[in-house]
């Protein structure tokens, strides 16, 4: 399910930004065991959001870096992006850490105005 869902919301991102495979759920069958190994060692820290439906959306933060945060078409600009994002960025400092990192694929203006109107900055290498 959260492959799917990932598959169809970062496709074009992925495809602009020359990651392959493009869709995640048509990597080969070893990639997928990797994918979901990484999954289940990092599951305390992968949070998922549901309605009575479907798959709202989910957030991925390893120590003090949101790894992944994808929210459903059909739930996109109504704050569930906003609400993942401010549960991990909480849990992090949470943990002990005093800044939150992540990073956006190029052409992801809607992650880009997500996290600067919670208040992250941008850094240029």
């Amino acid at each position: 399910m959260e492959l799917d869902l990932e598959s169809e919301l970062l496709f074009e991102l992925r495809k602009r930004n020359g990651i392959k495979p493009y869709r995640i759920n048509e990597s080969s069958e070893e990639e997928l065991a990797q994918i979901r190994t990484f999954f289940y060692d990092n599951r305390h820290t992968f949070y998922f959001l549901f309605d009575r439906r479907a798959l709202i959306g989910s957030v991925l933060y390893l120590r003090n870096y949101v790894r992944s945060l994808v929210v459903s078409q059909a739930y996109q600009r109504k704050g569930y992006g906003t609400k993942l994002a401010s549960f991990a960025v909480n849990r992090i400092f949470d943990s002990g850490y005093d800044c939150v990192e992540l990073h956006t694929l190029a052409g992801n203006i809607a992650a880009e105005q997500l996290y600067k109107k919670l208040g992250f900055v941008e850094v240029k290498p």
